[in-house]
């Protein structure tokens, strides 16, 4: 969990893969990601990603080889930026 009111959750996607799952209080919030131009704001930081469904869930994959530290770095970035931890569903 990189904000207390958004939870991250990691899976293995597949070999070469991982997908996050954003939920806050309980729902899925990856179509809000999308909404503010996540899988953009990601690719310009070069950490490409794209919105799967998975296990019946929508999240974002990502390669299994990006650097965990950056990448939660740049997700923290992108939830305070668009202040995402503070819209009420």
């Amino acid at each position: 969990m990189i904000n207390s009111k958004i939870n991250i959750i990691y899976e293995d996607f597949d070999k070469d893969s991982i997908i996050l799952f954003f939920e806050k209080d309980g729902l899925n919030m990856c179509f809000t990601f999308g909404l503010y131009e996540f899988e953009n704001e990601m690719e310009y930081w070069d950490i490409p990603t794209k919105l799967k469904k998975y296990n019946g869930k929508m999240g974002f994959v990502f390669d299994k080889n990006i650097n965990r530290t950056d990448l939660e770095m740049e997700i923290a970035r992108f939830i305070k930026h668009n202040d995402l931890g503070k819209l009420d569903f």
